[in-house]
């Protein structure tokens, strides 16, 4: 084995020698550690809070899968292609939501809280609005005599399905709201 050697100057080994005797200062290694173990018990609260989040948005979708399909059952009945273009309004709602996020983020009740405000009336809506409307949209899907101009009743289907949208639209903006806040800081972006 070759030994390799190095001048070290005097000054040097000094400095090493002192650095070796000096006492280790654990209390930097102490603190990551307890930065870590709180950092593991703060992930496993927002479990249920990741878990919360993602029943919400699955609920939000429900309306979105209702409207996202009526156009197959439009097209099935033979509506003309003009009225599924007049449908195409009830989806309007999520691309407008911006003009009304700063009143949901900014109207609330203080003893409910600033998102739940929003949320618990909206899934009642959402949920009566199902149970109302239910037997009233086969209504408006059957066919009317010729006589009408359209066979369909397409604009009271579109306006029913533009404030399901919108409800739906509202709880996004809530559940979005409440997502960033509810979330741990080094989660959110």
């Amino acid at each position: 084995m070759k030994r390799i050697e190095k001048n070290i100057s005097k000054e040097d080994s000094i400095h090493l020698v002192q650095s070796l005797l000096e006492p280790i200062d654990h209390s930097e290694n102490e603190s990551e550690h307890d930065h870590h173990v709180h950092k593991k018990q703060d992930l496993r609260k927002d479990y249920k809070n990741i878990a919360l989040l993602l029943f919400l948005y699955f609920l939000q979708g429900i309306p979105l899968g209702l409207t996202g399909s009526l156009p197959f059952i439009l097209s099935s009945r033979k509506v003309s292609y003009a009225d599924q273009g007049t449908f195409s309004f009830a989806f309007w709602p999520f691309s407008l939501k911006l003009l009304w996020a700063p009143i949901v983020d900014s109207i609330y009740f203080k003893k409910i809280g600033r998102r739940k405000s929003w949320l618990i009336p909206i899934q009642y809506l959402i949920g009566a609005f199902m149970v109302l409307f239910s037997g009233y949209i086969k209504y408006l899907l059957e066919e009317k005599p010729i006589e009408f101009q359209s066979h369909h009743d397409i604009y009271g289907i579109t306006a029913i399905f533009f404030f399901f949208t919108f409800l739906a639209a509202t709880q996004d903006i809530a559940v979005d709201g409440w997502a960033l806040t509810m979330l741990s800081k080094y989660q959110s972006f």
